[in-house]
């Protein structure tokens, strides 16, 4: 019976922060952070920033809050105007193996006793193996801006 109260108490703990502790979306983190580029938004802007879309028209404000900060950021110019594109990469984790060859090298203990007395023999072939995990960058989306407003944007399906 002692041990129930206890148990009772974590589990009312964790179904009130399951249910009580809602998670906020990226953009309206970024909202909260910069209330004032938030201000400087027209209501279509604002309404597509709190949804993380982009559209033709807005500003790189607009972008800023609903997409984040760009990952790249390239400067250009056509049909005599300044543009302006911003990248946004994504990473995949991707499975890798490696293996290793080589040979040891010379150490005047190793030529004048042939081994270490405590490690064994020093020189000759070996080989290695291990596996890890490789991370891939993707583009994900990018906009384009021209005279501060997007003209074009892609995202990945």
């Amino acid at each position: 019976m002692k041990f129930l109260f206890p148990l009772a108490g974590a589990l009312a703990l964790v179904i009130a922060c399951s249910s009580g502790c809602a998670t906020r979306s990226a953009a309206e983190r970024r909202v909260e952070k910069h209330p004032d580029l938030m201000a400087r938004l027209n209501d279509r802007e604002r309404e597509l920033v709190y949804r993380g879309e982009v559209a033709e028209g807005m500003s790189r404000d607009a972008v800023y809050l609903a997409w984040g900060r760009p990952d790249m950021v390239r400067t250009g110019s056509r049909d005599g105007k300044g543009t302006e594109s911003w990248a946004f990469f994504d990473t995949t984790p991707v499975q890798s193996v490696s293996i290793g060859f080589g040979t040891g090298g010379y150490h005047s203990f190793y030529s004048d006793f042939g081994f270490h007395p405590r490690f064994g023999y020093g020189v000759g072939p070996g080989w290695g193996y291990g596996t890890g995990v490789d991370f891939l960058s993707n583009v994900e989306k990018t906009v384009e801006f021209s005279n501060g407003k997007v003209v074009a944007w892609e995202r990945l399906r």
